[in-house]
């Protein structure tokens, strides 16, 4: 049996990988100067009217996590919102001061441990500095630099194409920075497992949408959305 079949059929296949993988290469090209377009550069205030209240999503997700938690210890368990020290606000049937189930102190005063899991007093205070919304904001874009200073604060330099390490309020990250769709994007990976996002969009005249998104291994997403006008 002739093998030329066989040939065509190989060549043919390795042919439609091969643009394939190009495509593929030519997708995922990296931006390394910003758009010609880009409305981005200049002075810009905070609409606190049309914005996301960060504070307030960060308690909602805490709150909702601390529930969660209750309730999958309250299943192993048999612990959660109707024991005894729940109902009496963690003093137990008699208002005494009893173990700590609040999963927030070390222990009570005898020394016995608060029940194992989060840190979420800390974790909520962690989580409200990074997602902190500042007053004003001030970018500049040069090529293939970005600079962004927040509320007179030092500015941070991005150069795009460059993946730079930053310790935050948050924990130990390397950021990412790219142009995409018009926008610029900030995509930081944590050492905790942890995932955060960063955008800046101005999709009008005047008017710039700042979208900050973390994705927390205990609370899950919290997506934050501030509307800046220019000054």
């Amino acid at each position: 049996m002739s093998r030329k079949p066989y040939l065509i059929s190989r060549r043919l296949w390795a042919g439609v990988l091969a643009t394939a993988v190009i495509g593929a290469l030519t997708g995922c090209r990296t931006v390394t100067t910003a758009p010609a377009d880009t409305r981005l550069a200049g002075q810009w205030s905070l609409d606190k009217a049309a914005s996301d209240d960060a504070s307030a999503k960060v308690v909602a997700a805490i709150n909702t996590a601390q529930q969660r938690l209750r309730r999958r210890n309250a299943e192993r368990y048999g612990m959660g919102s109707d024991s005894p020290s729940s109902q009496s606000g963690n003093n137990g049937a008699s208002g005494a001061e009893g173990p700590d189930e609040s999963f927030d102190t070390p222990g009570d005063r005898y020394g016995n441990p608060g029940m194992l899991g989060p840190d979420f007093r800390t974790l909520r205070a962690r989580l409200q500095q990074a997602l902190l919304t500042p007053a004003s904001l001030h970018l500049e874009v040069q090529g293939e630099l970005v600079r962004i200073t927040s509320d007179q604060l030092p500015p941070r330099e991005y150069h795009l194409g460059e993946r730079i390490s930053r310790i935050d309020e948050y924990g130990t990250s390397v950021i990412d920075p790219r142009w995409s769709h018009g926008g610029f994007v900030l995509r930081s990976s944590y050492t905790s497992h942890a995932s955060r996002t960063e955008s800046y969009e101005a999709p009008a005249t005047g008017l710039l949408t700042v979208t900050q998104q973390i994705s927390d291994p205990t609370v899950g997403k919290i997506a934050v959305r501030s509307v800046y006008r220019r000054n």
